[in-house]
């Protein structure tokens, strides 16, 4: 599955190009995930944020098991995220036949810009082209204003696929909850496979 190059006018002057990530970008995409999740550090205990961040910065992991998308404008990549067109991979709970996102970031300096709502709108995309019922993602209970983004934006909580992040990363250390988000997709049928 490929997002191509799909440009987005989020609003009048305002084109985005949205398109798959490549290993050239991983520069650029890290650098965007550290801008947007470094804010979180002073709010979870460093034995969990340190190296749920470096997860978060495996890309060639991601990659390997989904594909990276990201959103540029004037050659400058703004907003980056993983998609699974499989959700199991992630191994958080997810059903079969469900496809997620992971790391969805956006550079601070560039939020309002509708950077975060074109990767989401690809991801659904490529999910409902792949066959999957359901997009399915997590956040974090400390990232309210993702909460309330992604509110906003109309995706339903998923209370029952809730689990605790903090326990993946230092099984010792006070719960933290990762927060379940799903949209049903308009898929009519199954892709058939070419044998």
């Amino acid at each position: 599955m490929s997002a191509s190059q799909t440009v987005v006018a989020t609003r009048p002057g305002n084109f985005l190009l949205v398109r798959d990530g490549r290993p050239a970008d991983y520069p650029a995409i890290r650098e965007v995930v550290l801008a947007a999740y470094g804010q979180f550090a002073s709010l979870i205990p460093q034995d969990v944020f340190e190296p749920y961040l470096e997860d978060l910065l495996d890309l060639e992991k991601h990659a390997h098991n989904g594909q990276w998308l990201v959103v540029e404008a004037d050659g400058q990549i703004l907003g980056s995220g993983a998609f699974y067109p499989d959700a199991t991979v992630q191994g958080v709970g997810w059903p079969p036949g469900w496809a997620s996102g992971r790391g969805l970031a956006v550079r601070p300096a560039t939020r309002g810009r509708g950077v975060a709502r074109a990767l989401l709108a690809a991801s659904e995309r490529l999910a409902g082209d792949g066959g999957a019922p359901i997009f399915a993602f997590h956040t974090a209970s400390f990232m309210t204003g993702a909460i309330a983004l992604y509110e906003q934006f109309g995706y339903l909580r998923a209370p029952d696929f809730d689990y605790n992040m903090a326990a993946q990363y230092n099984p010792s250390a006070a719960p933290i909850t990762s927060i379940a988000y799903v949209r049903r997709l308009n898929v009519t049928s199954r892709p058939r496979r070419i044998r």
